[in-house]
């Protein structure tokens, strides 16, 4: 697997992307001083990284739920039971978007929990390139359910310049046999990861609401990174969204205001939106910057409170 997987870290900035690859040759990834000097990285390319961008990129979780459930997903996928979204709303949804944006896109991921495991995941293939002309449109998978997808799904993904993007966990799969069904089918392929192990980072939910919006903001490495649009509403940061399964499992009451989202059928222009994905929104309260954890292996979880605060 490793001759042909071309590594990619689609989040970060390349800048801060090659020196995080220097830093962890000289010091591990799970030691304080690597956590130190990764804040200070992250607050001091802020300015860069909350700049305001000139196209909109965004993912739209299809499918809330996910058929491997990792330990401290941030998407609290393990939490949640099969939530797929309907392709009526996604149309009208991308429909929008096509009009404010005239089409254009920086990107737009079909994300989820597990995209693949939509039984109408051409259909949103082609919804989306119908509206979104200009711009990367991608599938974000953990590549399990790759090898059973149709002709149709391949020649659609083809046909519509669609790219799929693949963390590669360390489980049982063929990855050759995936590598080669892009291939023939003239479908990019990379694999979607920021190093050859799979580690995660750990960003603690705050429980009582007490973090910094600002400093978290600066210090967040997906602030206007992680839009996600779901139901007609746009949010700057994906927790903000599923962050409901958590609640609904824990019986916890993490609130999200009108200011956390918006509501697409409410904007008035772009200019509102690519303003909004660089502003700091409430729900960064909820952020245990201060706590965060690098180096965690991947495992499956076991649905504890602790693997998120």
């Amino acid at each position: 697997m490793k001759k042909n997987k071309k590594i990619t870290d689609r989040h970060t900035i390349s800048l801060f992307g090659k020196i995080k690859r220097i830093v962890l040759k000289i010091v591990s990834e799970r030691s304080l001083i690597y956590k130190m000097l990764h804040l200070k990285a992250l607050e001091f390319s802020s300015g860069k990284r909350n700049a305001r961008k000139e196209k909109l990129g965004f993912d739209v979780s299809i499918v809330d739920s996910c058929n491997l459930n990792c330990v401290s997903c941030a998407a609290f996928s393990p939490l949640c039971k099969d939530v797929f979204m309907e392709k009526d709303v996604f149309e009208r949804d991308i429909r929008r978007i096509g009009e404010l944006t005239d089409g254009e896109l920086y990107r737009l991921w079909l994300s989820g929990g597990e995209a693949l495991q939509h039984p109408q995941i051409v259909e949103f293939v082609r919804i989306a390139r119908e509206h979104i002309k200009k711009g990367e449109i991608a599938i974000i998978t953990n590549g399990i359910l790759l090898n059973k997808q149709s002709e149709e799904f391949w020649n659609t993904c083809k046909d519509n310049d669609i790219r799929i993007y693949v963390t590669p966990y360390p489980i049982k799969l063929k990855f050759e046999q995936i590598i080669e069904t892009a291939k023939k089918h003239q479908v990019v392929l990379e694999w979607f990861s920021t190093g050859d192990k799979i580690c995660f980072g750990k960003l603690p939910l705050n429980i009582e609401g007490k973090g910094s919006v600002v400093k978290n903001f600066k210090r967040c490495a997906n602030s206007n990174t992680c839009s996600l649009l779901r139901d007609g509403k746009f949010y700057a940061c994906a927790r903000a969204y599923s962050v409901r399964y958590f609640n609904d499992y824990f019986g916890m009451n993490f609130k999200i205001t009108e200011k956390d989202y918006l509501d697409i059928y409410k904007v008035k222009n772009l200019d509102e939106m690519l303003d909004y994905m660089c502003t700091p929104v409430p729900f960064c309260r909820y952020c245990d910057v201060d706590n965060m954890k690098f180096g965690i292996k991947w495992k499956i979880s076991k649905k504890e409170i602790e693997e998120w605060v």
